[in-house]
C-alpha cells in the first residue's frame, strides 16, 4: 500500500500546551451506552436542559461485548459521546445513575487535551 501524501490544506498539528488558545483545561468527553435511541435521547435532552452537556452525540448501532454476572453478553446500543467540563461531572453522572435504565451504565471520563478554540469556547459558554 502506497503511503499518502499529507493533506496540505490544513496546518500541521501542533501539541497544545496550557494557555495555547486551544488548550481544554476541565473539558471532558463522557462516554455513555443506552439500550436505544429512545433513552439515549431521553439522558441527552435531561443533561442538555440542566445544560449539563453542551452536545451529546449519539452513535447507533454499537455493538458492546461484555460480561455481566458471569455470562457473556452481547447487545446493540447507541453509544453517546457527552461534551462537559469537570466542575459538572459529579451532577451529570448522578443524574444519568438516576435516569439509566441499566443497573450499572458505562460512565467514563476522558480529558479533553486540545481542540479547535472557538469549538471549546462555544462548548464552555453553552454550560451554566
Amino acid at each position: 500500500m502506497a503511503a499518502q501524501s499529507p493533506d496540505r490544506t490544513h496546518p500541521a498539528v501542533q501539541p497544545i500546551t496550557p494557555g495555547h488558545p486551544g488548550a481544554a483545561p476541565g473539558n471532558v468527553v463522557v462516554l455513555c451506552t443506552a439500550p436505544d435511541e429512545a433513552a439515549a435521547r431521553d439522558l441527552a435532552a435531561k443533561l442538555l436542559d440542566n445544560r449539563l452537556a453542551a452536545c451529546v452525540t449519539m452513535l447507533p448501532g454499537a455493538l458492546s461485548l461484555y460480561r455481566w454476572e458471569g455470562e457473556l453478553e452481547q447487545q446493540q446500543e447507541v453509544q453517546m459521546l457527552i461534551k462537559s467540563h469537570t466542575r459538572h461531572q459529579q451532577e451529570l453522572i448522578t443524574l444519568i445513575k438516576t435516569h439509566h435504565p441499566y443497573e450499572t451504565p458505562e460512565l467514563l471520563v476522558l480529558p479533553v487535551l486540545g481542540g479547535d478554540a472557538d469549538y471549546l469556547s462555544w462548548l464552555n459558554a453553552s454550560l451554566r
